[in-house]
């Protein structure tokens, strides 16, 4: 099964632009590139910062734009989306690709640009289900080659600890950082980090440089029934 994973897209209500760019024709560029290197997706994640405005508009113009895809599209909301608009406009927060199970996982806190998570209430989640192999989608990571503060998720470490003794969680994804990485905690869960369709950021320590040279794109995961997770990521 091949997943999409795109994130930090930053639509708006009326497309104006956003850090000088347009998030609009980014994301076609994206999808453009994505389409003709692979088969296609059989799913869509979109691990957060949908909007940029936070608007209804937005999000339905985003809608609109992956519709074309004619996939099923789990999107779970960033910092700078409204939770409950993204829910509505995109309601699926738990799907299924092939035999695995993708969980979306809300990290967003009103008014604040780092992260949090509840970790109670995700394990409450995952142990009401069978163990198929399973991945999380979220837009802080919980792992992150980024010291500033902005780029920290509250409760990480408490989720990392306890997902040792759930081992049918075979990855993490994340957004936020705008950057693509690949890290492994102390368990070896892989936490993967997705470019933005939109601008690069680059980390140095609690250092943050808005553009530049690094990579935009998207990350193409591949599951297999055997329960093994690769990746791969796309720049455009």
């Amino acid at each position: 099964m091949h997943v999409l994973q795109l994130s930090d897209i930053h639509f708006t209500a009326t497309g104006r632009h956003v850090d000088g760019r347009d998030a609009d024709a980014r994301l076609a560029t994206v999808l453009d590139a994505c389409l003709q290197a692979d088969a296609g997706p059989d799913l869509v994640v979109v691990t957060g910062d949908l909007t940029d405005d936070g608007t209804t508009a937005a999000c339905r113009r985003l809608r609109d734009a992956l519709a074309p895809l004619e996939v099923p599209i789990l999107a779970v909301p960033g910092n700078h989306d409204v939770p409950a608009v993204v829910s509505e406009t995109f309601p699926t927060n738990v799907a299924t690709a092939g035999g695995w199970r993708i969980v979306g996982i809300d990290t967003s806190r009103d008014g604040q640009i780092h992260g949090r998570v509840d970790v109670a209430g995700e394990l409450r989640r995952l142990d009401a289900w069978d163990r198929r192999p399973t991945l999380l989608a979220m837009h802080h990571p919980p792992l992150s080659p980024s010291r500033n503060a902005w780029f920290q998720l509250d409760g990480a470490a408490d989720l990392l600890a306890a997902l040792t003794s759930r081992p049918q969680v075979k990855g993490i994804v994340s957004g936020h950082l705008h950057h693509p990485f690949s890290l492994r905690s102390e368990a070896g869960t892989p936490v993967l980090g997705c470019p933005s369709t939109l601008i690069a950021f680059r980390h140095d320590g609690e250092e943050l440089v808005v553009g530049g040279s690094d990579a935009t794109g998207a990350r193409w995961l591949h599951l297999t029934d055997a329960g093994t997770l690769t990746s791969t990521v796309l720049t455009a």
